[in-house]
């Protein structure tokens, strides 16, 4: 019967074998590989594998970056989240002298600029997500409060959802994440 141990030198014998064969297929097509860019990610696993390319040693990272999204060892998208919403919050920050306090634009044009600027920084790769209740809740958050905001309704007003969501003339977020997994 095997040990934890064992199972982690066989995994790391593995990984450093695919990763040599990565390395003799990129020579053999001229292509070079970056060290400096070049990490190593796992998962469940106690011991970091020490996995190298010729003499170099590659880091071993809890999260990367790579086209736009986040990805965590944890597999949780919750980092992910948190740098949609900074983006999202970003984009409407920059465009609130052009668009949002801009008076000569119609609330069509402006929900539109907000579907196509926000939305879409906001919810940039959904279609792969796998998201928990409380991640869904968290977008709606933002996604409601944007709306407020760009309609000039507070909380304290007491107007629902709802009758937002029928003012801005786009749906839930509910409904746009289950449309965008859909197609």
């Amino acid at each position: 019967m095997p040990f934890a141990g064992d199972a982690v030198a066989h995994y790391e014998e593995s990984l450093q074998r695919l990763i040599s064969h990565f390395v003799n297929t990129c020579t053999e097509f001229s292509l070079a590989i970056s060290l400096e860019k070049t990490s190593i990610m796992s998962q469940d696993i106690n011991t970091a594998p020490k996995i190298t390319i010729r003499d170099h040693t590659l880091e071993m990272v809890d999260k990367f970056t790579c086209l736009s999204s986040t990805i965590t060892s944890s597999l949780s998208l919750d980092a992910e989240l948190i740098l949609r919403i900074d983006i999202a919050n970003t984009a409407m920050a920059r465009l609130a002298k052009r668009v949002w306090d801009n008076t000569l634009l119609t609330l069509n044009t402006k929900m539109r600029v907000y579907q196509a600027c926000v939305l879409s920084n906001l919810l940039y790769d959904s279609e792969s997500w796998t998201l928990y209740s409380h991640q869904e809740r968290k977008l709606n958050v933002v996604h409601m409060r944007n709306r407020r905001r760009r309609l000039s309704i507070s909380w304290q007003d007491r107007v629902t959802n709802v009758i937002v969501l029928s003012e801005a003339g786009i749906p839930s977020m509910f409904a746009i994440l289950t449309q965008r997994r859909l197609r």
